[in-house]
């Protein structure tokens, strides 16, 4: 299947046949691809069909290719609070057909996630969680999290067993992980949800390779729905500032020793899957804990951002003077020193 077909083929299940379709959502979805692909316009009429919310940027634990995990500075640490968030889901709701609820920290680490979730719900929009799962669930909690309506759960989790888990997810406990997956897939059993689907994400790396043998057999014991396996990243607070080649050069310590379990082409020293363009500027945004707006999910240091939608909404900033300039570079192809996108059309736009 060539690749226009594909993403056709992906487009009618995620924009039409679901059950978050509506005539203004797909109408709006239109205009943004006509103004993408088309004409790349750089003042768009039309918003953002997904919205990335951050919970909470603050981490238990220490990732180390990860600035939160590594303590690194650039950005204000805080918990998102459910009045701002409603406020901004209220205001694009019309447009949205997907929300995420996470970025640079543990989303369950707000309390007021499962009432975020609910809320987006409400609103006719799908939602997504990705966690560590390290925070300790009882059995209201996972009661609440299935019948919250939440679409999709991913789980990082790059291990089986301890010893090999904690080299990367450092001060993480995967007993707490395991017995947090049990829970919600006994309570989606006992409820009869299909809800939410469980995703396993692995990331292959030097010290888990061995285990890849093993990792459908404990999905099928711990009941999880899909196994997602991935390569792993460069450091993501630096990843938009390095090429390809020092990139993997930094991940001498964590690449996996077979190349084809690795996104990088070792030889040719870049990325297998290599990207033209961007559309994050057309179609998605990323809103911090503070309601400050990122361009992607990839911007880590705050003072590159293009706004804040909790001082007077997010439609004032998606057309203002920074989205437009970014807009302007990446369709061009030509970087103009005024946003952080500048950087990607240099070492190349992330995967």
């Amino acid at each position: 299947m060539g690749y226009f077909s594909m993403q056709l083929e992906r487009g009618v299940g995620r924009f039409i046949f679901t059950p978050y379709f509506g005539f203004r959502k797909f109408f709006n979805i239109g205009l943004l691809g006509a103004q993408f692909f088309l004409f790349r316009n750089s003042r768009i009429i039309g918003w953002p069909f997904k919205l990335s919310f951050d919970p909470s940027n603050i981490c238990q634990l220490q990732c180390p290719l990860c600035p939160t995990g590594r303590g690194q500075k650039g950005r204000s640490l805080g918990k998102m609070n459910f009045d701002n968030y409603k406020k901004i889901v209220e205001e694009m709701a019309p447009f949205l057909y997907e929300i995420d609820l996470n970025n640079w920290g543990e989303p369950f680490l707000n309390s007021e996630l499962v009432k975020m979730i609910e809320f987006a719900h409400r609103k006719r929009a799908r939602t997504s969680v990705n966690t560590n799962l390290n925070v300790k669930f009882d059995d209201t909690m996972a009661e609440s999290i299935v019948k919250s309506g939440l679409d999709v759960l991913y789980i990082s989790m790059d291990g089986i067993s301890q010893e090999t888990y904690e080299k990367y997810r450092v001060g993480g406990k995967l007993r707490i992980v395991w017995e947090n997956i049990r829970l919600v897939v006994e309570k989606k059993k006992e409820l009869k949800s299909k809800k939410p689907e469980i995703v396993w994400q692995f990331l292959v790396m030097k010290h888990n390779e061995h285990e890849l043998p093993l990792l459908e057999k404990t999905r099928q014991e711990l009941g999880i729905d899909r196994l997602a396996i991935g390569g792993v990243r460069s450091d993501m607070g630096k990843e938009i500032f390095v090429n390809d080649d020092k990139k993997i050069s930094s991940l001498e310590k964590w690449l996996p020793s077979k190349g084809e379990l690795s996104r990088y082409d070792f030889e040719k020293k870049q990325r297998k899957n290599l990207k033209k363009t961007c559309a994050f500027l057309w179609f998605v945004s990323v809103i911090n804990w503070n309601g400050s707006v990122s361009p992607c999910c990839a911007n880590y240091n705050e003072k590159f951002d293009f706004g804040n939608a909790f001082e007077r909404g997010f439609k004032t900033v998606w057309n203002n003077e920074k989205y437009v300039s970014a807009r302007k570079a990446v369709a061009k192809m030509q970087p103009n020193g005024k946003t952080v996108c500048d950087n990607c059309i240099r070492t190349g736009f992330i995967d």
